[in-house]
């Protein structure tokens, strides 16, 4: 294999509320997707610069309740799909740039207020615009065996619509089914944007040997206080796991990954004042499958199944499972 590990740059990470990588849109799409000719292919030495655009969708379904209190209706969810459109450049093979700009549309169903009814509803619209960039700090690639090392760090932009969090302010004189007593879902919830300049920190590895590989990634965001006063929690994340090229030539790759994600997450503040049902933790299982194709495209898509959870005493809503897939081409 050629002694070049072309870094693919990183889809960026926005998170809010428990609801990690649901807020504002944004996973991590993996180091090596477009360089998965080297970690999920045939390795082939791109040319640069060059410029990439990627069209990825998130689904969550938030459809497990915790936490009921007396009187309160188990019908309610909530359904989250967030598109990102992400167009990047790759400056040389290490370092990339690169803008995410997620399209969110959710869709809810609630209690009353008064406790006697059910209220569906739908939030859409632009979320909250990432800019990142990515450097490949260390590699390696050797005949069988082949590392990379990356970090990354960026800025998301407060563009999304943040108005629903004024629903969380305290003594607010709004009325509304997502901040009734027997309501799942609030406003910070689906709101499309948090208000905030939020920085975003991560870091990965990717080793190979012959068919094998295996991926870990950490992610860090830092949140600042935004729309209303509120301000969600810092969140850390991380995914790893082993995977394998199933079938593998000089033109295509098929790769079959179980990857275990996590994310930890604190209480969010609203002026001041610390909330009860957005802190939480969780440990999700699922498979992921992932196909390129020449140097110019590559294909994935995942299932995430939360496996051990722990959250906040408050009422709430949370995943039972994620869809994740994305398309990458380069051109």
């Amino acid at each position: 294999m050629k002694n070049h590990l072309i870094p693919f740059s990183l889809i960026i990470l926005a998170i809010t509320s428990t609801r990690a990588c649901d807020t504002c849109g944004c996973e991590f799409c993996e180091p090596g997707v477009l360089n998965g000719l080297s970690l999920y292919g045939h390795s082939t030495a791109l040319q640069q610069p060059y410029f990439f655009a990627s069209v990825a969708e998130q689904f969550t379904d938030y459809d497990t309740l915790k936490n009921v209190p007396a009187g309160a209706s188990l019908d309610q969810f909530e359904r989250s799909s967030i598109t990102q459109f992400i167009l990047g450049y790759q400056i040389n093979d290490r370092l990339g740039v690169q803008v995410n700009v997620p399209y969110i549309y959710r869709w809810y169903r609630v209690m009353n207020n008064a406790g006697t009814a059910m209220d569906n509803g739908q939030s859409d619209g632009l979320g909250d615009v990432s800019v990142v960039a990515n450097y490949i700090v260390a590699r390696d690639e050797q005949a069988d065996w082949g590392y990379t090392w990356r970090v990354s760090g960026g800025v998301k932009l407060p563009t999304g619509d943040s108005g629903l969090l004024a629903l969380e302010a305290p003594g607010t004189s709004l009325v509304s089914p997502l901040n009734g007593p027997f309501s799942a879902i609030g406003g910070h919830d689906v709101a499309l944007g948090s208000g905030s300049y939020d920085g975003i920190l991560a870091t990965g590895v990717n080793l190979n040997w012959q068919r094998w590989f295996y991926t870990a990634d950490a992610d860090y965001a830092i949140r600042g206080t935004g729309s209303f006063g509120y301000r969600y929690a810092n969140e850390f994340s991380w995914s790893t796991g082993p995977g394998y090229r199933l079938i593998e030539n000089d033109d295509y790759a098929l790769s079959l990954q179980l990857l275990a994600t996590g994310e930890y997450k604190g209480a969010d503040t609203v002026q001041g004042t610390v909330t009860n049902d957005t802190a939480g933790k969780s440990v999700s299982l699922g498979p992921k499958v992932l196909f390129t194709w020449n140097q110019h495209f590559t294909a994935n898509v995942a299932l995430e199944v939360p496996v051990a959870t722990h959250y906040d005493p408050g009422f709430q809503a949370v995943p039972t499972y994620r869809l994740k897939a994305a398309l990458t081409f380069r051109f």
